[in-house]
């Protein structure tokens, strides 16, 4: 009861705030809401893009960080290397930085399309973060359950398949659906390469419309249904499996 007192006392709270921050704001700038309907097919075609982009990058990233948390892993000084070293540069250079070099730099010799360099910038840069979540995952099975597996008799690839990916993957789970929320909200960083997605097109709509806070406004709230959804998702697999 008390629990439920708190939350709609914070409930009202944070509605009195914002209604107070809008009669505020509006008292200097005149909103005018009336056009964003008329632009919707330009925030639907850039909710689409962006829900590609947040589908097909966190499958890569999650592809990359494999590789990279078994490189990282690894009895060979070499491959132990070059992981360290593929973390160190990407999470050391800024994301935009990242979508710069790949699509004007590279993508100027490939001729890369503006989306897959959106794709391929995410996917490298989250995959660090996602193969030091995977590493993590993979040190912190108990060292007794794979020595029950060598006195099995099992080879190298069978304990990491049989034994360790599959408790490293459920320990991951809770810092995983926070780095794929995160690359949703990085994604909105592809609008520099003028990729079509919410920010962009919401920049667009504030252009033609003069509507820049109310179009930014829509932006917000399109972010927020989407990473609110995706925490809640991430949450109810993590309660069916995640170790207790």
């Amino acid at each position: 009861m008390k629990r439920a007192v708190s939350r709609i006392t914070l409930g009202l709270f944070v509605a009195g705030l914002i209604w107070f921050s809008y009669f505020s704001v509006s008292q200097a700038y005149p909103f005018n809401w009336k056009v964003l309907p008329r632009y919707y097919k330009l925030f639907l075609d850039g909710l689409v893009t962006t829900l590609e982009l947040s589908v097909i990058a966190p499958g890569f990233a999650i592809v990359v960080g494999i590789v990279v948390a078994l490189a990282r892993t690894s009895h060979s000084g070499f491959f132990k290397d070059a992981g360290t070293l593929y973390v160190w540069f990407f999470r050391n250079m800024p994301l935009l930085v990242i979508i710069l070099l790949v699509y004007y730099g590279f993508g100027s010799a490939i001729n890369i399309d503006r989306f897959w360099a959106g794709v391929v910038s995410l996917s490298l840069f989250e995959g660090a973060y996602v193969g030091e979540i995977f590493r993590a995952g993979i040190e912190a099975v108990p060292a007794g359950e794979i020595e029950a597996g060598e006195a099995m008799g099992l080879y190298r690839r069978q304990i990491m398949f049989s034994i360790i990916f599959p408790q490293a993957f459920r320990i991951s789970i809770p810092p995983l659906i926070g780095q794929l929320v995160s690359l949703v909200k990085d994604s909105s960083l592809v609008s520099v390469i003028a990729l079509g997605d919410l920010t962009m097109r919401a920049r667009q709509v504030g252009t033609q419309t003069l509507a820049v806070f109310e179009s930014y406004i829509a932006l917000a709230l399109c972010y927020l249904l989407i990473t609110s959804t995706l925490s809640f998702v991430g949450r109810a697999l993590e309660r069916k499996m995640v170790i207790p």
